[in-house]
C-alpha cells in the first residue's frame, strides 16, 4: 500500500511539473524565428526573439536590435523607429511572415 501511495504522489508531482512548463510558455513564442527578404538578388535575414518578456528584432547583417511593442492582435510597433509591424498567419493560424512599414514582407524560414 505504501508503494502505491508513493507511486501516486510521484505521478501527480510529475504531472504538475509538466503543466507548469506548458503554462510558462509565452504567447509571444508564435512570432519567434528567422525571417528572410530578398531585394535585388540580395537576401537579408532578421531574427525575432523574446528578450525581457518583449519581442526583439535583430538585423542579422548588422546586429542592430529593436524592441517590438505590442499594440493588439498580431500588430506591433518598432520602438524608436515607430515602424508598423504586422505578423501574418496562414489558414491554420501559424505565423508565416511579417510586414514591416506596410511594404517590407519578411517570410518566416522553416
Amino acid at each position: 500500500m505504501k508503494y502505491i501511495l508513493l507511486l501516486c504522489l510521484l505521478m501527480t508531482g510529475s504531472h504538475l511539473i509538466i503543466n507548469a512548463k506548458q503554462q510558462s510558455k509565452s504567447p509571444l513564442e508564435v512570432y519567434t524565428g528567422k525571417y528572410q527578404m530578398t531585394v535585388n538578388s540580395q537576401t537579408g535575414y532578421i531574427q525575432i526573439a523574446i528578450k525581457n518578456n518583449e519581442l526583439t528584432q535583430t538585423a542579422l547583417w548588422s546586429g542592430e536590435q529593436n524592441t517590438l511593442k505590442h499594440l493588439s492582435g498580431d500588430n506591433f510597433i518598432m520602438n524608436l523607429k515607430e515602424w508598423s509591424v504586422k505578423f501574418n498567419r496562414d489558414a491554420k493560424g501559424n505565423v508565416i511572415s511579417v510586414l514591416v512599414m506596410g511594404h517590407d514582407l519578411w517570410t518566416k524560414v522553416k
